[in-house]
Protein backbone atom coordinates (compact mmCIF):
# COMPACT_ATOMS: atom_id res chain seq x y z
CA UNK A 1 0.00 0.00 0.00
CA UNK A 2 2.78 2.45 0.91
CA UNK A 3 4.85 1.39 -2.09
CA UNK A 4 1.95 2.05 -4.47
CA UNK A 5 1.34 5.55 -3.13
CA UNK A 6 5.03 6.44 -3.17
CA UNK A 7 5.50 5.20 -6.73
CA UNK A 8 2.64 7.47 -7.79
CA UNK A 9 4.50 10.47 -6.41
CA UNK A 10 2.34 10.85 -3.30
CA UNK A 11 3.31 11.25 0.34
CA UNK A 12 2.57 8.85 3.20
CA UNK A 13 2.13 9.67 6.90
CA UNK A 14 2.51 7.21 9.78
CA UNK A 15 1.12 8.59 12.97
CA UNK A 16 0.95 7.55 16.58
CA UNK A 17 0.28 9.38 19.78
CA UNK A 18 2.95 8.87 22.43
CA UNK A 19 2.93 7.10 24.88
CA UNK A 20 0.90 4.41 23.10
CA UNK A 21 4.21 3.04 21.87
CA UNK A 22 7.48 3.29 23.74
CA UNK A 23 10.79 1.46 23.14
CA UNK A 24 12.18 0.10 26.41
CA UNK A 25 15.30 -1.80 27.45
CA UNK A 26 14.85 -5.28 28.91
CA UNK A 27 16.84 -8.39 29.76
CA UNK A 28 16.41 -11.25 27.30
CA UNK A 29 17.27 -13.79 30.03
CA UNK A 30 14.97 -12.85 32.94
CA UNK A 31 12.65 -10.15 31.57
CA UNK A 32 13.95 -7.35 33.82
CA UNK A 33 12.98 -3.90 32.54
CA UNK A 34 15.16 -0.84 33.19
CA UNK A 35 12.90 1.54 35.15
CA UNK A 36 13.14 5.04 36.56
CA UNK A 37 13.39 4.62 40.34
CA UNK A 38 11.60 7.92 40.94
CA UNK A 39 8.54 6.95 38.87
CA UNK A 40 8.55 3.13 38.72
CA UNK A 41 8.05 3.43 34.96
CA UNK A 42 10.28 2.08 32.18
CA UNK A 43 12.88 4.37 30.72
CA UNK A 44 12.42 5.18 27.04
CA UNK A 45 15.31 4.12 24.83
CA UNK A 46 16.59 6.93 22.59
CA UNK A 47 18.55 5.36 19.80
CA UNK A 48 20.35 8.36 18.31
CA UNK A 49 21.54 9.78 21.63
CA UNK A 50 22.20 6.28 23.02
CA UNK A 51 20.59 7.17 26.35
CA UNK A 52 17.64 6.15 28.50
CA UNK A 53 15.22 8.92 29.42
CA UNK A 54 12.16 9.06 31.68
CA UNK A 55 9.41 10.99 29.92
CA UNK A 56 7.65 11.62 33.24
CA UNK A 57 10.34 13.32 35.33
CA UNK A 58 13.05 13.93 32.66
CA UNK A 59 15.65 11.78 34.45
CA UNK A 60 18.33 10.56 32.05
CA UNK A 61 20.90 7.79 32.41
CA UNK A 62 23.43 5.88 30.35
CA UNK A 63 22.51 2.48 28.97
CA UNK A 64 23.53 -0.23 31.47
CA UNK A 65 25.90 -2.94 30.31
CA UNK A 66 24.21 -5.69 32.28
CA UNK A 67 20.84 -6.65 33.76
CA UNK A 68 20.05 -5.05 37.10
CA UNK A 69 18.49 -8.32 38.31
CA UNK A 70 20.43 -11.31 36.99
CA UNK A 71 23.59 -9.65 35.66
CA UNK A 72 23.16 -10.90 32.10
CA UNK A 73 24.66 -8.76 29.34
CA UNK A 74 21.99 -9.86 26.85
CA UNK A 75 19.94 -6.64 26.90
CA UNK A 76 17.52 -5.87 24.09
CA UNK A 77 15.02 -3.17 23.18
CA UNK A 78 11.35 -3.87 22.63
CA UNK A 79 8.53 -1.66 21.45
CA UNK A 80 8.50 0.69 18.50
CA UNK A 81 8.99 4.42 18.81
CA UNK A 82 9.39 7.09 16.17
CA UNK A 83 13.16 6.59 15.97
CA UNK A 84 12.86 2.84 15.44
CA UNK A 85 10.12 3.34 12.87
CA UNK A 86 12.31 5.85 11.04
CA UNK A 87 15.16 3.34 10.88
CA UNK A 88 12.95 0.56 9.54
CA UNK A 89 11.42 2.79 6.87
CA UNK A 90 14.84 3.99 5.74
CA UNK A 91 15.80 0.36 5.24
CA UNK A 92 12.57 -0.60 3.48
CA UNK A 93 12.38 2.50 1.26
CA UNK A 94 15.98 3.64 0.71
CA UNK A 95 15.09 5.81 -2.30
CA UNK A 96 12.59 7.97 -0.42
CA UNK A 97 13.24 10.67 2.16
CA UNK A 98 11.86 9.96 5.64
CA UNK A 99 11.06 12.86 7.97
CA UNK A 100 10.36 12.31 11.65
CA UNK A 101 8.52 15.01 13.58
CA UNK A 102 8.41 14.50 17.33
CA UNK A 103 9.66 16.14 20.51
CA UNK A 104 13.28 15.15 19.93
CA UNK A 105 13.56 15.98 16.23
CA UNK A 106 12.07 19.45 16.72
CA UNK A 107 13.96 20.43 19.88
CA UNK A 108 16.27 22.87 18.09
CA UNK A 109 15.03 26.33 17.14
CA UNK A 110 13.60 26.37 13.63
CA UNK A 111 13.73 22.58 13.24
CA UNK A 112 9.95 22.14 13.06
CA UNK A 113 9.52 24.78 10.35
CA UNK A 114 12.40 23.30 8.35
CA UNK A 115 10.76 19.87 8.46
CA UNK A 116 7.37 21.28 7.46
CA UNK A 117 8.92 23.19 4.56
CA UNK A 118 10.61 20.03 3.27
CA UNK A 119 7.27 18.21 3.43
CA UNK A 120 5.34 20.96 1.63
CA UNK A 121 7.99 21.20 -1.10
CA UNK A 122 7.86 17.45 -1.69
CA UNK A 123 11.45 16.86 -0.61
CA UNK A 124 10.23 14.32 1.95
CA UNK A 125 7.90 11.51 0.95
CA UNK A 126 7.41 9.54 4.18
CA UNK A 127 6.31 11.39 7.32
CA UNK A 128 6.42 9.99 10.84
CA UNK A 129 4.39 12.09 13.23
CA UNK A 130 3.06 12.43 16.74
CA UNK A 131 0.46 14.88 18.04
CA UNK A 132 2.21 17.77 16.29
CA UNK A 133 0.95 16.56 12.92
CA UNK A 134 -2.60 15.65 13.96
CA UNK A 135 -4.12 18.99 13.07
CA UNK A 136 -3.45 22.41 11.66
CA UNK A 137 -1.20 21.50 8.73
CA UNK A 138 -2.01 21.32 5.03
CA UNK A 139 -0.21 18.56 3.13
CA UNK A 140 -2.01 18.23 -0.24
CA UNK A 141 0.16 15.34 -1.46
CA UNK A 142 -0.48 13.09 1.56
CA UNK A 143 -2.82 10.37 0.26
CA UNK A 144 -2.24 7.63 2.85
CA UNK A 145 -2.30 8.01 6.64
CA UNK A 146 -1.72 5.10 9.02
CA UNK A 147 -2.42 5.29 12.76
CA UNK A 148 -0.05 2.79 14.35
CA UNK A 149 -1.33 0.51 17.13
CA UNK A 150 -4.62 1.89 18.43
CA UNK A 151 -5.23 -1.00 20.84
CA UNK A 152 -4.05 0.85 23.95
CA UNK A 153 -6.87 3.34 23.44
CA UNK A 154 -9.44 0.56 23.05
CA UNK A 155 -8.58 -0.95 26.44
CA UNK A 156 -7.55 2.06 28.49
CA UNK A 157 -8.56 2.74 32.10
CA UNK A 158 -9.58 6.22 30.94
CA UNK A 159 -13.25 6.00 29.93
CA UNK A 160 -12.69 8.84 27.45
CA UNK A 161 -9.86 7.03 25.62
CA UNK A 162 -12.11 5.63 22.89
CA UNK A 163 -13.65 9.06 22.35
CA UNK A 164 -10.16 10.57 22.04
CA UNK A 165 -9.21 7.87 19.53
CA UNK A 166 -12.27 8.70 17.43
CA UNK A 167 -11.39 12.40 17.51
CA UNK A 168 -7.82 11.56 16.59
CA UNK A 169 -9.05 9.46 13.68
CA UNK A 170 -11.12 12.38 12.37
CA UNK A 171 -8.20 14.78 12.76
CA UNK A 172 -5.68 12.48 11.10
CA UNK A 173 -8.12 11.56 8.34
CA UNK A 174 -8.24 15.25 7.53
CA UNK A 175 -4.57 15.08 6.58
CA UNK A 176 -5.23 12.56 3.76
CA UNK A 177 -6.50 13.72 0.39
CA UNK A 178 -7.10 17.35 1.34
CA UNK A 179 -6.72 18.64 -2.23
CA UNK A 180 -8.00 17.03 -5.42
CA UNK A 181 -6.41 13.68 -4.59
CA UNK A 182 -8.32 10.93 -2.80
CA UNK A 183 -6.97 9.79 0.54
CA UNK A 184 -6.94 6.59 2.59
CA UNK A 185 -6.69 6.03 6.33
CA UNK A 186 -5.47 2.76 7.87
CA UNK A 187 -5.70 1.77 11.55
CA UNK A 188 -3.35 -0.88 12.93
CA UNK A 189 -5.13 -3.07 15.49
CA UNK A 190 -5.34 -6.64 16.75
CA UNK A 191 -9.08 -6.15 17.29
CA UNK A 192 -10.70 -5.18 13.98
CA UNK A 193 -14.06 -6.48 15.24
CA UNK A 194 -14.14 -4.21 18.30
CA UNK A 195 -17.76 -2.88 18.34
CA UNK A 196 -16.98 0.81 18.73
CA UNK A 197 -14.14 0.64 16.22
CA UNK A 198 -16.38 -1.00 13.63
CA UNK A 199 -19.09 1.59 14.23
CA UNK A 200 -16.60 4.43 13.78
CA UNK A 201 -15.19 3.06 10.53
CA UNK A 202 -18.41 1.79 8.97
CA UNK A 203 -20.97 4.36 10.14
CA UNK A 204 -18.98 7.45 11.05
CA UNK A 205 -18.35 9.58 14.11
CA UNK A 206 -22.00 10.44 14.85
CA UNK A 207 -22.98 6.76 15.09
CA UNK A 208 -19.88 6.09 17.20
CA UNK A 209 -20.79 8.93 19.56
CA UNK A 210 -24.35 7.60 19.93
CA UNK A 211 -23.06 4.13 20.88
CA UNK A 212 -20.47 5.54 23.27
CA UNK A 213 -23.13 7.66 24.99
CA UNK A 214 -25.38 4.62 25.45
CA UNK A 215 -22.54 2.76 27.16
CA UNK A 216 -21.77 5.71 29.42
CA UNK A 217 -25.41 6.03 30.40
CA UNK A 218 -25.51 2.35 31.38
CA UNK A 219 -22.43 2.88 33.55
CA UNK A 220 -23.57 6.27 34.95
CA UNK A 221 -20.50 7.97 33.55
CA UNK A 222 -20.30 11.61 32.38
CA UNK A 223 -22.19 13.33 30.86
CA UNK A 224 -24.86 11.37 32.80
CA UNK A 225 -23.19 12.14 36.12
CA UNK A 226 -20.78 14.59 37.69
CA UNK A 227 -17.52 13.66 39.35
CA UNK A 228 -15.08 15.08 41.86
CA UNK A 229 -11.57 13.66 41.93
CA UNK A 230 -9.30 14.11 44.95
CA UNK A 231 -5.61 13.66 44.12
CA UNK A 232 -3.15 13.13 46.96
CA UNK A 233 0.59 13.21 46.28
CA UNK A 234 3.31 12.57 48.85
CA UNK A 235 6.69 10.95 49.42
CA UNK A 236 5.31 8.58 52.08
CA UNK A 237 3.11 6.04 50.31
CA UNK A 238 1.22 4.84 53.37
CA UNK A 239 0.62 8.33 54.74
CA UNK A 240 -0.70 9.50 51.38
CA UNK A 241 -3.13 6.58 51.17
CA UNK A 242 -4.25 7.09 54.78
CA UNK A 243 -5.18 10.70 54.04
CA UNK A 244 -7.60 9.65 51.30
CA UNK A 245 -8.98 6.85 53.49
CA UNK A 246 -9.64 9.51 56.13
CA UNK A 247 -11.40 11.68 53.55
CA UNK A 248 -13.43 8.71 52.31
CA UNK A 249 -14.70 8.10 55.86
CA UNK A 250 -15.45 11.81 56.24
CA UNK A 251 -17.48 12.00 53.03
CA UNK A 252 -19.26 8.74 53.78
CA UNK A 253 -20.48 10.18 57.10
CA UNK A 254 -21.56 13.42 55.41
CA UNK A 255 -23.53 11.50 52.81
CA UNK A 256 -25.30 9.48 55.52
CA UNK A 257 -26.10 12.63 57.52
CA UNK A 258 -27.70 14.19 54.46
CA UNK A 259 -29.55 10.97 53.59
CA UNK A 260 -27.72 11.24 50.30
CA UNK A 261 -28.88 8.90 47.58
CA UNK A 262 -27.23 8.39 44.23
CA UNK A 263 -23.69 8.92 45.49
CA UNK A 264 -20.95 6.56 44.41
CA UNK A 265 -17.94 6.53 46.71
CA UNK A 266 -15.50 3.66 46.02
CA UNK A 267 -12.38 3.22 48.20
CA UNK A 268 -9.24 5.21 47.33
CA UNK A 269 -7.20 3.73 44.51
CA UNK A 270 -3.74 4.13 43.10
CA UNK A 271 -3.32 6.51 40.16
CA UNK A 272 -2.58 4.87 36.80
CA UNK A 273 0.92 6.27 37.25
CA UNK A 274 1.32 5.36 40.90
CA UNK A 275 4.67 7.09 41.41
CA UNK A 276 6.12 10.15 39.71
CA UNK A 277 9.37 11.94 40.47
CA UNK A 278 9.65 10.14 43.81
CA UNK A 279 6.09 10.98 44.92
CA UNK A 280 3.29 8.45 45.39
CA UNK A 281 -0.10 9.28 43.93
CA UNK A 282 -3.53 8.16 45.20
CA UNK A 283 -7.02 9.06 44.03
CA UNK A 284 -10.50 9.29 45.55
CA UNK A 285 -13.47 9.64 43.20
CA UNK A 286 -16.98 10.76 44.22
CA UNK A 287 -19.81 10.61 41.72
CA UNK A 288 -23.46 11.71 41.62
CA UNK A 289 -26.02 12.31 38.84
CA UNK A 290 -26.54 15.91 40.02
CA UNK A 291 -23.74 18.47 40.12
CA UNK A 292 -25.51 20.37 42.92
CA UNK A 293 -25.35 17.39 45.27
CA UNK A 294 -21.59 17.19 44.84
CA UNK A 295 -21.26 20.93 45.35
CA UNK A 296 -23.05 20.71 48.71
CA UNK A 297 -20.57 18.03 49.75
CA UNK A 298 -17.64 20.19 48.65
CA UNK A 299 -19.03 23.24 50.46
CA UNK A 300 -19.15 21.27 53.71
CA UNK A 301 -15.61 20.04 53.15
CA UNK A 302 -14.37 23.56 52.47
CA UNK A 303 -15.85 24.82 55.76
CA UNK A 304 -14.39 21.96 57.82
CA UNK A 305 -11.11 21.42 55.98
CA UNK A 306 -8.94 22.98 58.70
CA UNK A 307 -10.31 20.58 61.31
CA UNK A 308 -9.32 17.55 59.22
CA UNK A 309 -5.61 18.14 59.89
CA UNK A 310 -4.39 17.45 56.38
CA UNK A 311 -0.57 16.98 56.56
CA UNK A 312 1.45 19.82 55.05
CA UNK A 313 3.79 17.38 53.33
CA UNK A 314 0.97 15.94 51.20
CA UNK A 315 -0.36 17.87 48.23
CA UNK A 316 -4.12 17.57 47.81
CA UNK A 317 -5.74 18.67 44.56
CA UNK A 318 -9.47 18.71 43.80
CA UNK A 319 -10.55 18.26 40.19
CA UNK A 320 -14.24 18.84 39.43
CA UNK A 321 -15.50 16.88 36.42
CA UNK A 322 -11.96 15.70 35.57
CA UNK A 323 -11.04 15.14 31.95
CA UNK A 324 -8.76 12.27 32.95
CA UNK A 325 -8.63 9.92 35.93
CA UNK A 326 -4.90 10.30 36.46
Amino acid sequence: MMKTQLEQGNQVMLFFKSPWLCPVLLCHECGWVCECEACNKPFTYHQKQKVLRCHHCATQRVIPRQCGHCGSTHLITTGVGTEQLEQVLNQQFPHYQVTRIDRDSTARKGALENHLTAIREGKSQILIGTQMLAKGHHFPNVTLVAIVNVDSALFSTDFRAEEKLAQLYIQVAGRAGRAEKKGEVVLQTHYPDHPLLKTLLEQGYRAFADEALKMRQLMSLPPFSSQVLFKATGKDNQQTLQLLEQLADYFSQKIQQQNGQGFQLPPPFSAPMAKKAGHYRWLLLIQHPLRGALQQLLDAFDQERESLNIPNNIRLNIDIDPQEIS
